[in-house]
């Protein structure tokens, strides 16, 4: 029972997290994506440099 609520919750922000890129990539210009594209390369180039 626990392992189905689990599995339901992590599909449910699975969805959400997609419905969220979908409405970001209509609405954001591209350079609002390079930005945080750059960024996110940047914290795993850290997290990847630290540990």
């Amino acid at each position: 029972m626990r392992r189905r609520w689990i599995e339901r919750r992590i599909l449910g922000l699975i969805l959400l997290i997609t419905g969220l890129v979908i409405i970001a990539v209509i609405t954001l210009p591209y350079r609002v994506w390079m930005v945080l594209l750059g960024c996110c390369m940047l914290y795993l180039g850290y997290k990847l440099f630290i540990c």
